[in-house]
């Protein structure tokens, strides 16, 4: 990949370098080409000494190019361009110039023009250091092209990976495994108990509507969102009845900011997926608000001897997910005794 981008840069250069140095002496290049011999110019200026003005400009400004790349690293993803590293860049840059210019004075001396050597000193010099200050623009220009570039396919990617992580999320939420349990339990609860069953399939339906839907939204509301966490909770209450607890300490404030659908239904799956739920260790969650603009969700840890099979990925994903929302994240805290993920709130 980078082998490819260097091969790139050097044809991009020598292509720019040809047309700033055609650029700048497009006057002279006139008068000799093109001036059929009306111009005094002509006289004073041969063919030979077109070429050679143009062959200098060329080779001073490819070689600034080639010299920027390392100096600049146009092509390096998140690179800002400091005013010291540009101060020092154009120092650098500055000083090569003066010494190629002054070593092409050293070698026109080999060639016979007749020409005002102090006059043509003075044009060479300001010439190849106007093809300078091209060739550094130009330099800016690519950098600031390929970072725009960069962003964007990066914003793209994260895209697909939220778009990956909502339909990862929705086939937990709907996958065989989980309308198996939730049947089955409504079977019993239909036997023992007609009256908590009713509820139960009231929770199941907001559960698999809420998780249906959820792929139309950027992000909802807390409240709803926790109306959602409530039914879901129930189900999970059925299944593990008094081995799991849940705690919710939300401040009214707190509502009034959004979330990423199924964020606080993530983070609760993921602690029942890797701590052990039994009468012996129960498990206990709490989601709290610890400010206005963060809600964290805690457990103690147990974890299970034979962990259960997943990607792994929930968490990563749901920071990519934040990444994609804004410039938020996503925080994990872990010790031997609890682990705790701390989400930001988003106003909307």
């Amino acid at each position: 990949m980078r082998i490819n981008i260097e091969k790139k840069y050097r044809v991009i250069s020598a292509l720019l370098s040809l047309a700033i140095s055609m650029t700048i002496h497009f006057s002279l290049i006139a008068t000799v080409f093109f001036d059929n011999g009306f111009s005094h110019h002509v006289e004073e200026f041969s063919p030979a000494f077109v070429v050679f003005e143009l062959s200098v400009t060329f080779l001073i400004s490819y070689t600034i190019f080639l010299l920027n790349y390392f100096l600049l690293v146009p092509f390096k993803p998140h690179v800002k361009l400091h005013l010291k590293k540009i101060a020092m860049a154009l120092s650098i840059t500055f000083a090569v110039t003066l010494i190629l210019v002054f070593f092409f004075l050293l070698l026109k001396g080999l060639f016979s023009f007749t020409v005002d050597n102090f006059r043509h000193k003075e044009e060479l010099l300001s010439r190849n250091i106007f093809a300078m200050l091209l060739v550094l623009i130009s330099v800016f220009f690519i950098h600031l092209i390929y970072q725009k570039q960069t962003i964007e396919l990066e914003n793209e990617m994260l895209k697909r990976e939220s778009l990956q992580s909502r339909y990862e999320s929705l086939k937990n939420q709907v996958s065989p495994h989980f309308l198996f349990n939730s049947l089955t339990a409504l079977k019993t609860l239909l036997q023992e108990s007609p009256k908590l069953a009713d509820q139960y399939v009231n929770h199941l339906a907001q559960v698999l509507r809420y998780t249906l839907q959820s792929n139309k939204w950027k992000t909802v509301c807390l409240e709803e969102e926790l109306e959602f966490v409530l039914s879901y909770i129930f189900l999970l209450k059925m299944r593990y009845e008094t081995n799991l607890s849940v705690q919710t300490e939300i401040s009214n404030n707190s509502l009034q900011f959004s979330i990423p659908p199924l964020t606080l239904q993530t983070l609760i799956e993921n602690a029942v997926k890797h701590n052990e739920i039994s009468k012996d260790f129960p498990l206990q969650i709490v989601i709290k608000s610890i400010n206005e603009q963060t809600i964290q969700v805690k457990n103690k840890i147990r974890e299970k001897l034979t962990p259960e099979d997943g990607t792994g990925i929930g968490l990563t994903n749901l920071n990519k997910l934040y990444h994609l929302l804004g410039d938020y994240e996503i925080q994990i805290t872990k010790d031997d005794l609890e682990f705790a993920v701390d989400v930001p709130l988003i106003k909307t």
